[in-house]
């Protein structure tokens, strides 16, 4: 998200700050600084403890920036004595994903890389709920860890729910994911799964409830 820019600032740059991680700030208390680190006065030499006010006098060296809270934080600089806030951009967290993920599997960039937590049902009519969360280990874990019934694994990545099919998608790297099955009520085939690779691929085998999918251009 974009934090406000005050209308203070001046020829200061935007700053990008990916959200692949926490960012965790231990400001150093100043002596004789008192109470007042949370409004942004009298401070000398390091980063008041709360977020400075925006204007606020400061003696900070103008290279060390003070930042606030985890994944996309506040940021100020001190510039002839007063605190600038200064414009912070972040890379929006990745998307739940469509399918639900397999409790232990990896998810992107931890708590601040993913959007989490993230809802699924096992049934279409919402009566069997869970949720996964990404945690710090950077791992998937479900407060409901077995699979839904009728559900199957896919990759060790994805549970695919009833209805769906796991699809192994093969090119220069291997991707997985869970589509409704094509070939419902038949059997799953090539001959009717082949929608399920995707534009580029080729069926080359599918049983039970998985398709393998291969990209001939790519070898």
């Amino acid at each position: 998200m974009l934090f406000p820019i005050h209308r203070a600032f001046y020829l200061i740059l935007p700053v990008l700050v990916a959200c692949s991680g926490k960012v965790d700030v231990e400001p150093t208390p100043s002596g004789g600084g008192g109470g007042q680190g949370g409004q942004g006065g009298g401070q000398t030499g390091s980063c008041p403890a709360e977020p400075p006010a925006d204007g606020a006098p400061c003696d900070v060296p103008a290279e060390k920036p003070c930042s606030y809270g985890e994944c996309c934080p506040q940021t100020f600089n001190c510039e002839a004595g007063k605190w600038i806030e200064l414009l912070v951009g972040c890379a929006p967290p990745a998307p739940c994903p469509g399918s639900p993920p397999l409790d232990g599997a990896p998810c992107a960039g931890g708590p601040c890389g993913q959007t989490s937590p993230c809802t699924y049902t096992c049934v279409p009519d919402g009566a069997e709920m869970f949720t996964m969360t990404c945690g710090d280990d950077n791992l998937w874990h479900s407060d409901t860890p077995d699979l839904c019934d009728g559900a199957s694994t896919c990759g060790g990545m994805l549970q695919c729910l009833p209805g769906f099919v796991c699809v192994e998608k093969q090119a220069f790297g291997t991707q997985y994911e869970c589509v409704s099955n094509p070939c419902f009520p038949d059997s799953l085939s090539c001959a009717c799964a082949e929608p399920a690779c995707g534009d580029g691929f080729t069926c080359i085998q599918a049983s039970e409830s998985n398709v393998l999918c291969e990209c001939p251009a790519c070898k």
